[in-house]
């Protein structure tokens, strides 16, 4: 197997400059930034099964989160909860379509299948919860307005002289 790799230095600083390579791979960009270390830029995985595990953990822990939050009650869910389940509703989304677009060529389409419906289902569960939401709500606001219909009725009899 030939491997090709350019890497220039810069002569005063000891610093890498630039790298060549042609490998084609799983690209990740580090966001970990610590002092006293190696900054890099762009990580590429070539071997494909380092790539595919490591893209089943990143699917399989959002996965868990997502479906955490959807099974996580809490009493305020009124206000805040409507907020909170749209956010992560288009979170799912977002992962849905990054598994379709970019993870596909990485991963077996047997998990591909199962992914995406996981996905389907978690997406159904956050719009069930959506819709319980607007619904209790329009309830609360029908149940106000009827209130106070009969407040103003009730303030209205009386003797009439």
């Amino acid at each position: 197997m030939i491997r090709n790799y350019l890497i220039n230095k810069d002569k005063k600083s000891g610093e890498i400059v630039y790298l060549e390579y042609n490998k084609e791979g799983y690209k990740v960009k580090p966001k970990v930034k610590e002092k006293e270390a190696i900054e890099v830029n762009k990580i590429v995985f070539v071997s494909p099964s380092l790539t595919e595990k490591l893209l089943k953990k990143k699917i399989n822990g959002k996965i868990s989160k997502l479906l955490l939050e959807l099974n996580t009650t809490y009493d305020d869910e009124a206000d805040s909860g409507e907020a909170r389940f749209r956010n992560k509703y288009l979170e799912a989304e977002k992962l849905l379509f990054m598994i379709m677009n970019t993870y596909q060529k990485y991963l077996g389409k047997s998990y591909i299948n199962l992914t995406i419906k996981k996905m389907q289902i978690i997406l159904d569960g956050y719009k069930a919860k959506l819709y319980q939401l607007n619904r209790k709500k329009q309830n609360d606001i029908l149940m106000q307005l009827y209130n106070g219909m009969n407040y103003e009725e009730n303030t209205k009899k009386g003797k009439g002289r």
